[in-house]
């Protein structure tokens, strides 16, 4: 009976490593030196105050702070930042044996009786120490009405009375409560501070770990010292006498992956190796180990990836954690892809991660992520792939040639010239007008074969007035000769318009070219003004003159024709340029002679003259032609009586005629 009980008394008496090595000052609670730096202070200076809150994830120090402040208010030499250790309240607040620190659960004893017995213990004062000390452990837990019967003992105590709570959620607390303690907040542990905890740990029980082990634990602690010694106790439980502890027992023993197997797993997702990828998950998930841990852990490491591209820096790197040889692995495997592309993984990973983290399928879903990260093909910026093209693509036979005439001076020539985006790329601009209908009736097309004329100066008017560019780029052709620039328009459409910015045209072609530059406009087959059978009609008084047939301006039955003869006679102010159009057909002035109704709404009934009227509505371009004074009286009845519609037609027939 006396060995069964000796052996009883053995095995119970074991602690683990979290409480057997539980810190007894603020100077051996290790990661929260913001927290005891101020409890030390305070103590110091005796600005102590009657409740405190401490808060924090699990296993950060908090229950052991609050143990520690205990004995620093009850120590015999207290209140001091360093209590002795020794004195009997040291001693049995240590072992929890104190009467006058009373550790209350808040999940057990949360209702408000319990609160009233709080309360009511308040009045007497403590059996030997200095303070009665109350620490509540997950005070979060407590009742609203238990909250509610301590509000006025926590904001008002007896002075011999003091609170320490801790929690680890604190948002759940009301507001009230918490505006009445003393807050802090207890951070999670860094990584190299549990790795050299644990360290201290094992050279204090003579274990023989590797250090790839170690880092192993302390990374997968999350921050948590107190979960750190608990995975450090049991790899000291698998070990065997003799071995040491090794990084795989480690994995093994926890259902994580090594840092080697994740490495590999991502040598193999960069290298295009689906297979092998794939191979790497299987073999992991046969062996039991967590899909999510892995998953998180691959996300790590496409983030270590994405640093090591970063050029070194003094700044604090997530490398400064990770072992040399770690870091040299990563920068070997982030030297052989693109920025681009480790991002590109890193977001995969990161959506892949949270559908795993809600399916039910976890294994699946891991496996179709690595196949089809490691199927990805690496991608190309767009100016990459234009210049790509550009240089692959053989010259064009339509470059445009140097202008003639010695268009660009030799000062010019010796500038270096802008390059377009057009020439950088080798891509050649398709010109794309209107839209597409299959039943449309086929119409002539301007062919405009003729290269690019001048693509500098319109890309440097792009810059200053896109607008104008815009128009230019579809209806006018540029050709430099010397200083004066000739501006062509395609169609009569763009006349009006061109010719009203034509002073814009030539301030930004001096501006562009370094002189003085005139412009000219004109159209395609110019002829000399007053040149025979042609009668020159100004266009809304700027300059520009459109000429017509003199059978035309004979021609009395056309209101046209006929205000076109009387302005041949009339005296006209020079101008400094003309626009030229090219005869009207005989067969056109016969239809403004003897244009019946039907075949005006045939005309107008035709899906391309249509077009063109929409056209000329939407660009607002007019013809307007100026009312002269008439040279007698005479004249004057013969225009009226020219503008009187026939008789016989309707109002729609008359507008129309009108116009």
């Amino acid at each position: 009976m006396r060995k069964e009980f000796a052996m009883a008394e053995s095995v119970t008496t074991h602690l683990v490593l979290a409480r057997k090595w539980r810190p007894e000052r603020f100077s051996e609670l290790v990661g929260q030196e913001h927290v005891t730096r101020t409890l030390g202070e305070a103590l110091k200076r005796g600005r102590i105050a009657h409740a405190f809150l401490f808060t924090g994830i699990r296993g950060v120090g908090k229950t052991t702070a609050a143990r520690i402040l205990a004995r620093c208010l009850n120590c015999e030499k207290g209140p001091t930042a360093e209590p002795c250790g020794e004195c009997a309240a040291c001693v049995e607040i240590r072992g929890g044996r104190s009467l006058d620190v009373s550790e209350i659960d808040g999940a057990t004893y949360r209702k408000i009786e319990d609160a009233r017995a709080i309360i009511e213990n308040l009045s007497y004062r403590p059996a030997r120490d200095r303070f009665k000390i109350y620490i509540i452990d997950e005070a979060h837990q407590l009742t609203d009405s238990a909250f509610n019967a301590l509000l006025k003992t926590l904001e008002e105590p007896p002075p011999h009375v003091k609170f320490i709570l801790a929690t680890t959620e604190p948002q759940k607390m009301p507001e009230t409560i918490l505006s009445r303690l003393q807050r802090y907040d207890f951070r999670r542990i860094p990584y190299l501070t549990i790795l050299e905890r644990l360290k201290d740990l094992a050279r204090r029980e003579g274990l023989e770990a590797e250090e790839t082990a170690l880092r192993l634990l302390a990374r997968e602690a999350g921050g948590s010292m107190r979960d750190a010694e608990r995975m450090l106790e049991t790899a000291m439980a698998t070990a065997s006498a003799s071995a040491q502890v090794t990084e795989a027992e480690v994995a093994s023993s926890l259902g994580v992956a090594s840092r080697t197997t994740v490495l590999k797993l991502a040598d193999a997702i960069l290298e295009k190796n689906a297979a092998a990828a794939l191979a790497h998950v299987r073999e992991l998930k046969s062996r039991g180990a967590n899909l999510e841990s892995l998953g998180r852990d691959l996300l790590e490491t496409f983030r270590n990836l994405a640093v090591a591209k970063l050029p070194a820096s003094d700044a604090d790197s997530p490398l400064d954690d990770i072992p040399d040889h770690e870091v040299t692995e990563l920068k070997r495997l982030a030297a052989g892809a693109s920025s681009r592309d480790i991002m590109r993984l890193f977001r995969l990973m990161a959506d892949s991660q949270e559908q795993i983290l809600r399916s039910p399928y976890p294994d699946l879903l891991l496996e179709m992520a690595v196949v089809r990260m490691a199927s990805l093909a690496a991608v190309i910026d767009a100016d990459e792939l234009l210049r790509a093209i550009g240089a692959a693509a053989p010259p064009t036979p339509g470059t445009p040639p140097a202008p003639s005439g010695g268009g660009l001076s030799s000062r010019d020539a010796a500038k270096p010239q802008p390059v377009s985006r057009e020439q950088s790329s080798g891509a050649r601009r398709l010109r794309v007008e209107g839209e597409v209908k299959a039943d449309a009736p086929l119409r002539h097309e301007f062919q405009d074969d003729s290269p690019r004329e001048l693509p500098e100066l319109r890309d440097f008017i792009r810059g200053r007035r896109a607008a104008l560019a815009g128009f230019m780029e579809q209806g006018a052709g540029l050709v430099l000769d010397g200083d004066l620039l000739t501006v062509t328009a395609r169609n009569d459409i763009y006349v009006r318009y061109l010719n009203d910015n034509k002073m814009v045209i030539a301030e930004l072609a001096s501006e562009h070219l370094g002189r003085a530059i005139r412009v000219e406009l004109s159209t395609n087959g110019v002829a000399k003004l007053g040149s025979a059978g042609r009668t020159a009609i100004p266009l809304g008084g700027n300059g520009l003159t459109r000429e017509l047939p003199r059978a035309a301006a004979a021609d009395t039955n056309n209101p046209i024709a006929t205000e076109n003869a009387q302005k041949e006679t009339a005296p006209s102010k020079p101008v400094e340029s003309t626009v030229e159009l090219a005869p009207t057909p005989p067969a056109m002035n016969a239809r403004l002679r003897a244009a019946t109704p039907e075949e005006r709404q045939a005309v107008l009934a035709d899906p391309a003259v249509r077009r063109v009227f929409d056209t000329l509505d939407a660009r607002l371009v007019e013809l307007r032609i100026p009312n002269l004074a008439p040279a007698s009286a005479k004249e004057s009845a013969a225009r009226n009586q020219s503008s009187t519609p026939r008789r016989g037609t309707s109002g729609k027939e008359q507008s129309e005629w009108q116009k």
